[in-house]
């Protein structure tokens, strides 16, 4: 209190000192009479300017003497005085004319001798032609206060030169502070010479940086070259005084996430609940926001924190202030918390850039592990936008051709479901298309589809598709059907009485379908010439993903949590071995972003090897042994499978089989086995992305390179050898 009041009083009495120095300086300029040092002169020096007064008078009179005469006898005069003054004594100046037309003025001892005025020397010369007089000072000179206004050396200054004299120093003493105050103040001038180091401010800093520019008349300019908005620079600085939730909703605008309030939360504070963008590149759906009361300590906010109920959600803290800021961070680095610290820096680009969805990437991939933000959706239909990749070829088959029919047969877990989704998501708002995305649990379509238009369950297809077409409004339906094996099995049982309903609707313009589906769907395309399904639409078939997709998948993620191949080599290496399985791809690297130390962001040969080794990878691989549910086949299947990973895995290093060497295997064996029906397994394996022809079609090879590393040589040729054996007994 006692340094508030001292604080006070010296405020006072500096405005009083500033009031008292600006009433003097005017006085002097304006009011002569009212400054105090002007009335101490004349109560010093009374006596000598009433002198001098009387001086100036006699100067004139014998200026006009001397004039005079010289009318007269045409001739300069030797000597004149004061008209009226008979007592030399008396006189106030003396008159020398020692040459024409010059008189010199002396002044005598009458003045005190404190004013220096005794024996100084005024001239006066008279100009003949015009005859005026003019005045310098003699030798010697009277003192500079003492001379008259018309005998100094140069003119006297007017009343507007001395105010623009004034206002010139105004303005350098002006000049000089603010050099002065931009020399001290360091972050200005940094700024200044780099405007984008604007961005990297504290957002608590921002108001006094834009009152300095301000002054400095440099803002627009800065704001400028560091690509900031006028209107978000003005927003960012209303944020910090904003109430917690418009803060938090502003903060949510910059990423295109939905901004709710939060209940059930203790904390000290406001905490809202985001519900994040499809676009964020991460697995990670929604999040709390945390913004702590104010005056809270970096402490008291840490500890409310740990009080928090365990959970798998990320909290999202919002930096008051720099005074708390380093103890936020060290408990946001502890990789044991779900805590992400959005620091006064990273605030600061967040309102003023754009690009706020890959800032708070940023974040999280330096603050949480990256196995809780992974961006590898590794099980179902890819959802998010930035998790896609590929599959551009049939993408624009189907986006930029008229409605149709489509069938997509392909192997489980190749992309179907992803690409569909793709589809879907692409028909979003299209001003022709109404696009709805149906996945089958078992084989009831009419039920699946009445239950997701909120129909009655025994709803016919017709009125389905009806009401489909009321909610498109005039555009065209296309309805994607996924996971129809089911469907098709049962629909191949009765006679296909759905799919001819299906077809007829097609030919009618009232809706068009994509199927997508395994081997059910291909034997009603390819083998089943009942089937309505043939020459329903054009058949697209799903395999491995594009070479530059793979390898774009298997980086770009990574790229965006800041973690890199060692060798560029390395991604192609990964690629290769996936067989360019979209899932395999996303499996492996999620297991390269397990190994991952903390802050580790470098990935070696060593890690990969290990990824590609990895139990979940082999598990993704498993569910070949039964592609068909007709046992016969799915041995059939197991013995070519076997059949391939003996020549493989053989010391001389075969490729792979034929299917001349398939056929006398079995012939050896003694097996009948029909041409047809190896044929079949062949065509099963291949569609399950299991096999593959080589590129001159002659022999079949394993389509993944790792699905040879499943089998050691001894175990293939034993399990071959058991399935031949079965296969026989059974004959």
């Amino acid at each position: 209190m006692s340094r508030l009041l001292h604080m006070r009083g010296w405020r006072g009495w500096r405005l009083l000192l500033i009031a008292a120095a600006a009433w003097f300086i005017g006085s002097l300029l304006f009011a002569p009479m009212l400054n105090p040092w002007v009335a101490w002169r004349l109560h010093r020096d009374g006596e000598a300017m009433m002198l001098m007064q009387q001086a100036a008078i006699d100067s004139m009179f014998l200026r006009e003497e001397a004039l005079t005469a010289w009318l007269q006898t045409e001739q300069w005069p030797a000597q004149v005085a004061v008209p009226g003054v008979h007592d030399p004594e008396q006189a106030l100046v003396q008159a020398e004319l020692l040459a024409p037309f010059l008189l010199r003025l002396r002044f005598t001892d009458r003045f005190p001798a404190h004013t220096g005025l005794s024996g100084t020397v005024l001239e006066h010369t008279l100009e003949p032609r015009t005859r005026h007089w003019s005045c310098r000072p003699g030798t010697p000179a009277p003192p500079s206060r003492w001379l008259p206004p018309n005998c100094h050396g140069h003119a006297p200054w007017t009343m507007v030169q001395w105010l623009t004299l004034l206002l010139v120093l105004a303005g350098a003493l002006l000049a000089g502070l603010g050099l002065l105050w931009y020399r001290l103040r360091p972050a200005v001038a940094a700024i200044v010479r780099d405007p984008a180091q604007l961005l990297g401010q504290p957002l608590q800093a921002l108001p006094l940086l834009d009152r300095q520019l301000g002054w400095l008349r440099l803002r627009g300019r800065v704001l400028a070259q560091a690509g900031v908005a006028t209107v978000r620079w003005r927003e960012a600085l209303r944020h910090a005084a904003a109430e917690p939730a418009l803060r938090a909703a502003q903060l949510a605008a910059r990423m295109g996430a939905d901004d709710a309030p939060a209940r059930d939360w203790a904390l000290a504070g406001a905490v809202r609940e985001w519900t994040l963008p499809l676009t964020l590149p991460l697995a990670l759906e929604r999040l709390w926001l945390y913004l702590p009361a104010p005056g809270l300590s970096g402490e008291a906010i840490v500890q409310q924190l740990r009080g928090m109920p365990n959970g798998q959600d990320v909290v999202l803290v919002v930096s008051p202030s720099l005074a708390v800021e380093t103890v936020l961070m060290a408990h946001a680095d502890d990789p044991a918390n779900l805590c992400v610290c959005l620091d006064q820096a990273a605030q600061t680009r967040w309102l003023l850039q754009p690009g706020a969805l890959q800032l708070l990437v940023g974040l999280l991939a330096r603050q949480l592990k990256v196995t809780r933000i992974s961006p590898y959706q590794t099980h179902g239909g890819i959802t998010r936008p930035a998790a896609f990749f590929g599959r551009e070829s049939l993408l624009a088959r189907v986006l930029n051709r008229e409605p149709g029919n489509y069938l997509l047969v392909g192997g489980r877990q190749l992309g179907k479901t992803s690409l569909m989704k793709a589809i879907e998501r692409r028909f979003a708002g299209h001003p022709r298309v109404h696009c709805v995305y149906l996945s089958l649990r078992d084989h009831r379509l009419a039920v699946r589809l009445a239950l997701e238009l909120g129909l009655a369950e025994d709803t016919g297809i017709d009125a389905l598709v009806a009401a489909l077409a009321a909610r498109a409004e005039g555009r065209g339906v296309l309805l994607l059907i996924d996971e129809t094996d089911l469907f098709l099995r049962a629909e191949a049982a009765q006679g296909y009485p759905q799919l001819a309903a299906l077809r007829a609707l097609s030919e009618q313009g009232r809706c068009h379908f994509m199927l997508a589906g395994f081997w059910d769907l291909y034997e009603a395309v390819t083998l089943d010439f009942a089937s309505p399904l043939r020459n329903f639409g054009e058949v697209i078939h799903v395999g491995g993903l594009e070479d530059e997709a793979c390898q774009a998948l298997a980086t770009l993620p990574m790229a965006r949590l800041g973690v890199h191949f060692s060798l560029p080599g390395l991604p192609r290496q990964l690629v290769a071995a996936c067989g360019r399985r979209a899932n395999l791809v996303a499996i492996v690297c999620q297991q390269l972003l397990s190994q991952l130390a903390r802050g580790q962001r470098l990935i070696d040969a060593a890690q990969l090897h290990a990824a590609l080794a990895a139990e979940p990878v082999f598990d993704a691989l498993a569910g070949w042994a039964r592609l068909s549910p007709d046992p016969q086949a799915c041995r059939v299947d197991r013995i070519v499978v076997y059949r391939i990973a003996c020549a493989q895995l053989a010391a001389a290093g075969t490729r792979g089989v034929t299917l001349l060497q398939l056929l006398a295997m079995f012939d050896a064996a003694g097996v009948g086995v029909e041409p047809e029906q190896l044929r079949r397994a062949l065509a099963r394996l291949q569609l399950a992305h299991v096999i593959q022809r080589e590129d001159d079609g002659v022999q079949f090879v394993f389509a993944v390179p790792l699905f040879a590393t499943q089998f050691q040589h001894e175990e293939a040729q034993a399990l071959l050898q058991r399935e031949l054996q079965v296969i026989g007994d059974a004959g």
